[in-house]
């Protein structure tokens, strides 16, 4: 099952999340019918969204990142909302390059000529909208230069995807953040321990998500705080109909009359709607 573990560490100074989405991941290979390479520039952004969406704090919270760096893989788009549930898409899934250093090469698939842009519907009157450079193109180092320059929070992130043969293996991440009550010691200390996950895929393919936060974090003083469920869904079929209704009848009788039908493609789940005459009578009942 998908999680993600929450603890605070160094009496309070630090908090440290260990999250596992190989499920997510695999499911996202069979929908898109991703390359090893795109599976893992996908799969390293949705472990990140699933730690934004567990950390937003009011039901109905949602979120949206866009990971845009020019390179041959396009755009990633990653969605959300608060209690770990999230979905996405990359523009160009079945891209493949040259490895680089005997590792997939997901900076040269994604670019860094280009920016990490996240939007955050708290329910206000506006959205929060944070954007900020791409470092590297690894996810991992552009998520963490985002929580710095964007939201003030020193960060230290390892974000992986192990694929295989039958599609992947392991993905997860670590993800650890000071406190403000964190000390410069602290900090030094915190960049020491994610040096441990420089392949924290391959990690997670040996040992759970509480094996992984009890060995590195149990003695620093940890407390693990909660563990939740992380959930790839899309709820397309709930706003569908709202979209052909916001056409307008006579919009939505035009394009029928043109096309034969009015068909919307969902970019998350590849599901497809088709809606003829008929389906009008039904949406536009009370007109």
């Amino acid at each position: 099952m998908d999680r993600i573990i929450k603890a605070v560490i160094f009496d309070g100074q630090a908090r440290a999340s260990v999250l596992d989405t190989t499920d997510a991941v695999n499911r996202l290979i069979a929908i898109h019918r991703l390359s090893p390479l795109s599976a893992a520039a996908l799969g390293r952004t949705i472990t990140a969204g699933a730690y934004i969406s567990a950390n937003l704090k009011g039901k109905g919270d949602r979120f949206n990142m866009i990971v845009d760096g020019g390179g041959p893989l396009g755009k990633i788009v990653v969605a959300g909302e608060s209690g770990g549930t999230v979905k996405g898409f990359v523009e160009h899934p079945a891209i493949e390059l040259p490895p680089k250093n005997g590792k997939l090469d997901v900076g040269g698939a994604v670019g860094k000529e280009g920016f990490l842009t996240l939007i955050k519907d708290l329910g206000l009157k506006e959205p929060y909208v944070g954007r900020s450079p791409l470092v590297t193109g690894e996810i991992a180092e552009d998520f963490a230069s985002y929580l710095l320059h964007s939201e003030g929070i020193a960060s230290a992130v390892a974000l992986g995807v192990l694929t295989d043969c039958n599609g992947c293996k392991a993905a997860g991440g670590v993800i650890v953040e000071a406190l403000p009550s964190a000390d410069e010691n602290t900090l030094v200390m915190l960049e020491d321990i994610v040096r441990n996950f420089t392949s924290v895929s391959a990690l997670l393919s040996e040992k759970s998500a509480e094996e992984i936060m009890d060995f590195y974090f149990g003695h620093l003083h940890c407390e693990v705080l909660d563990t939740e469920p992380i959930r790839l869904f899309c709820n397309c079929a709930e706003k569908v109909e709202g979209i052909v209704a916001g056409l307008g009848r006579q919009e939505a009788e035009s394009i029928i009359k043109e096309q034969g039908k009015i068909e919307i493609n969902c970019d998350y789940c590849r599901s497809q709607y088709v809606y003829t005459e008929k389906d009008l009578d039904r949406i536009f009942a009370d007109d």
